[in-house]
């Protein structure tokens, strides 16, 4: 009931619908339709899309690229064969397109169009990709669980592995915390997983894009009264949360701590709208989470390292990451203001071009280290602008699609926006997000949205 059919706003829309039809009723799609393989067609989808999220816990960005590719492509055949089939778009899709589309104008507005259009390949993948798996899930509705269960066990490997490598005093590859006035038991251990390239910030971006998955599962194994898995679940979640603290990202610090106050808004407004209020909540289960609340403090309060890297958010120009990170930021604005409608070009190798320019001395940067700001400068205000557009306007259907939904796709809807919006908490702070490994997670959760709200 909240998306539109292509064809109901746009001519350019019902023009590609009747392309589609013409193409569905030849003899040789109808040959097609008959195949083995077009029978089993969403099989190999899936397993494509399985290919896709295993690969960005192993592979280089290539690789993700070439199995989100072959997703698509695949998608896109399956669309243009199979009878009756139609594609929908709701009011946020088409922020994105706008926004789409004024990266193409960045592109072609470069003075850097060589560069720039390596960064606009990744961002049209990324958008190619969602759109894709929008198209899928509209069909396989019956398939969004078991995603969600392949990330949460793809997440709580990658937390296993933090563990591990913080346990095991792992050396950082390179610079990641300034050592110069800390003494050694102030020295956090940074873990980075097995994500490439080696990066704990992009470890911890990836834990708090999908610790929701684990949430989501914990929930409705609650709901389902299957207590011991619930449990279970509730422990992967806290080896995530512990991972995401043994990363020592800051900004990853800040994104779970957005989880968890997001989680706690929508615990307030549950037990205030259907359970009476907290007066009628037992007494037993207010200590149990008062416990659990201790016990979070406690373990940071005693490891001198976590609470030193913590702490530090704070001092801002004393702490030399932070001051490095706020003179980028001024340089990346004077950017902008130099470039403000159509940006400078997309990627990080034009970024890395045009900031030379702009750079204070010994301040080199391969981004702005700010999603919002990154946006404004590669693309212009009018794509920032879209793309805020584009998150209000998903939000507000997240909202709407829970208030009519069965309990369990009440829990699905809410775990998408603990994994969006935690995201872009981080994302203020780190440029991680244009990654694949989080582009892949947070547009897939996107496009669950898309699919469950079409029932």
């Amino acid at each position: 009931m909240f998306n539109r059919k292509f064809g109901t706003k746009s001519i350019f829309i019902s023009l590609k619908n009747g392309v589609l039809r013409n193409i569905q009723n030849t003899q040789a799609a109808a040959c097609v339709r008959e195949s083995l393989f077009f029978e089993n067609i969403d099989s190999f989808l899936y397993i494509f899309l399985m290919f896709t999220l295993v690969s960005c816990i192993f592979c280089e960005s290539g690789y993700i690229g070439i199995f989100a590719l072959c997703f698509s492509f695949l998608q896109s055949f399956k669309l243009c064969v199979k009878k009756g089939a139609r594609t929908k778009i709701s009011l946020y899709d088409k922020a994105i397109l706008i926004f789409f589309a004024f990266v193409v104008l960045s592109l072609f507005g470069s003075t850097l169009f060589a560069l720039s259009l390596k960064g606009f390949m990744k961002t049209a993948i990324y958008t190619y990709f969602y759109f894709s798996a929008l198209s899928y899930f509209l069909d396989n509705k019956n398939k969004i669980l078991p995603t969600i269960l392949v990330v949460s066990g793809l997440v709580s490997f990658e937390s296993i592995i933090a563990i591990i490598q913080n346990n095991s005093g792992i050396l950082a590859i390179s610079g990641w915390q300034d050592t110069t006035n800390l003494d050694p038991t102030q020295v956090i251990s940074r873990a980075y997983g097995t994500l490439k390239p080696y990066n704990p910030n992009l470890l911890a971006g990836y834990l708090v894009t999908g610790i929701s998955s684990i949430w989501c599962l914990s929930m409705i194994n609650l709901l389902n009264k299957h207590y011991k898995r619930f449990l279970g679940f509730l422990i992967l979640m806290l080896l995530a949360t512990i991972a995401i603290i043994y990363t020592g990202s800051r900004g990853g610090y800040l994104g779970i701590a957005g989880f968890y106050g997001i989680f706690a808004l929508g615990v307030i407004y549950y037990i205030e709208k259907y359970l009476g209020g907290f007066k009628s909540i037992r007494k037993r289960y207010k200590n149990l989470a008062l416990t659990v609340i201790c016990a979070g403090l406690v373990f940071i309060m005693s490891n001198p390292a976590i609470t030193n890297r913590i702490l530090s958010i704070f001092e801002f120009r004393e702490d030399s990451s932070i001051a490095f990170r706020m003179n980028v930021y001024a340089s990346s604005f004077k950017m902008f203001l130099d470039n403000p409608f159509l940006g400078i070009g997309v990627g990080n190798k034009n970024f890395r071009e045009i900031y030379g320019l702009y750079m204070k001395t010994g301040f080199d940067a391969l981004g702005s280290y700010c999603v919002p700001l990154e946006i404004a400068v590669e693309s212009g205000i009018f794509a920032l602008i879209s793309f805020i557009t584009f998150l209000v306007l998903w939000c507000r259907d997240c909202l709407k699609a829970i208030k009519n939904a069965p309990k369990r796709t009440k829990i699905v809807i809410f775990s998408l926006i603990l994994s969006i919006f935690p995201t872009m908490i981080h994302g203020l702070f780190d440029t991680v997000w244009f990654r694949p490994q989080l582009q892949i997670l947070f547009w897939l959760n996107v496009a669950f949205l898309g699919a469950l709200k079409d029932n």
